[in-house]
């Protein structure tokens, strides 16, 4: 059987695009509950349905993954970790809002930033509250956004300031 070269470069793309940066450790889900908190709560989700606290316990009935990546460039150049935590998209989807419009972000130190959730949700981001089997160090966590570097080419420099470190609150715009 003869593979015409259109056809070829079509399932290349898409073996490419399935291709995923994760590795699920754990598949879970809230089956519609957002569970309450046993102890200390990591981070605060906002929604227009009401304001949600999460503790580990909470995130880790979630899908859990691990993703090696190299760092945030500012942080530690070309130093390769590996993160574990949850997918952003998975608990905006837990949340009722698969699909915000808009997502802003709080650290603990004061920084903001908001952004088109459609701009960034390709890259499927994770919440990440462990690095290389440890909790994150007081200087980013507990909890901390991460993408998948290689996934932000050509331009990874237009990605830096939704690394946040010391994430506390999350506000979702439908």
């Amino acid at each position: 059987m003869r593979i015409g070269p259109l056809l070829f470069l079509l399932l290349v793309l898409l073996g490419a695009c399935s291709r995923s940066d994760y590795r699920v450790i754990q598949r879970g889900s809230w089956n519609g509950r957002v569970p309450a908190p046993e102890g200390p709560v990591l981070l605060w989700v906002e929604t227009p349905k009401g304001r949600y606290p999460l503790d580990e316990a909470a995130l880790r009935k979630l899908t859990w993954v691990e993703l090696r990546t190299v760092f945030h460039p500012e942080e530690k150049k070309g130093t390769v970790g590996v993160f574990q935590g949850v997918w952003l998209d998975q608990l905006f989807a837990e949340l009722g809002h698969p699909e915000p419009k808009r997502v802003r972000f709080f650290a603990l130190d004061g920084y903001q930033i908001a952004v088109d959730w459609r701009r960034i949700a390709p890259y499927r981001p994770m919440l990440a509250l462990y690095r290389d089997g440890h909790p994150l160090a007081e200087r980013y966590g507990p909890v901390r956004i991460i993408f998948p570097y290689k996934r932000l080419k050509p331009d990874p420099v237009a990605y830096n300031a939704y690394w946040v470190w010391k994430l506390h609150r999350i506000v979702i715009h439908p």
